[in-house]
């Protein structure tokens, strides 16, 4: 990136947000938000806290990166608001990141990856996030390590994330295929007796499934160089399936309509005199 670009990573999807301030590429600060609060109460003042230890100012930022789903509803909403009301007071750019993408992106640039894939030169990570009831969000991604054996930043399989149980998901390390598959994402710790239906030698570290704030800024730094941004007003959470109470009203109207009587109209016959 050229010149001082400072960024503003925005993370809220998951039940842990953080915060982070990122400067030309590298990350500079990341903060939790505090466990014991709702995002909606902690984010605004951890995110003035770390602007304020840094030294820096609001209008100083040139990006605004925040995660917009799959992922937590409230938690989706109060960040992407948070993000474009900052990014419009001050004039800023701003990225909306995909959760899925956030968690690939850091793993592959700071997890030590398990033995099933110690020899692999790529190798597929699927990263899901908890869609309820027993399903997850899941994409694939390739990763392969250069020749110095360091990963690279993650490709998208697919473009759009699929919403599968928990069980087909999982099941897919029991398959023999010739790229090894690793597994990752919250979506995991929904998962009862994970070892029954998968290999642990297949599962990333527990302490790289949750989304983060720096992997937020990780995926905005090639979209900067790119001047790939989004358009403030029209930015929105991305769910991966409706509340269930907007499910339950959808399929109520569809009940009514299917139940409601029909009214044939009459047809209308032309005479000729």
């Amino acid at each position: 990136m050229n010149g001082k670009t400072r960024i503003l990573a925005l993370e809220t999807a998951d039940v842990a947000g953080s915060v982070a301030l990122a400067c030309d590429g590298a990350i500079i600060e990341e903060r939790a938000l505090p466990s014991e609060q709702r995002s909606a109460q902690s984010l605004a003042p951890t995110l003035r806290s770390v602007i304020d230890a840094n030294g820096w100012r609001a209008s100083e930022f040139d990006v605004v990166a925040v995660t917009i789903g799959p992922g937590s509803f409230t938690g989706l909403r109060v960040g992407v608001a948070t993000a474009k009301a900052f990014a419009w007071a001050v004039n800023a750019n701003i990225i909306g990141v995909d959760t899925l993408d956030a968690i690939a992106y850091e793993i592959s640039s700071r997890a030590v990856f398990p033995s099933a894939v110690a020899c692999a030169s790529q190798f597929v990570l699927s990263v899901g996030v908890d869609a309820q009831r027993g399903d997850s969000a899941v994409r694939d991604y390739y990763i392969t390590r250069d020749s110095s054996g360091r990963a690279e930043r993650p490709v998208r399989v697919e473009t759009r994330y699929r919403v599968v149980s928990n069980k087909e998901w999982l099941s897919r390390g029991a398959q023999r295929a010739e790229t090894p598959i690793l597994f990752a994402g919250p979506g995991l710790r929904r998962v009862k007796n994970i070892s029954a239906l998968v290999d642990v030698e297949h599962v990333v570290d527990a302490a790289y499934w949750n989304p983060s704030a720096r992997g937020v800024a990780l995926v905005a730094f090639p979209r900067i160089e790119n001047r790939d941004f989004d358009d403030v007003w029209r930015l929105a959470p991305e769910y991966s399936r409706l509340a269930a109470a907007e499910e339950k009203a959808l399929a109520r109207e569809a009940q009514a309509r299917a139940s409601a009587p029909t009214t044939s109209t009459p047809s209308l016959e032309l005479r000729g005199e």
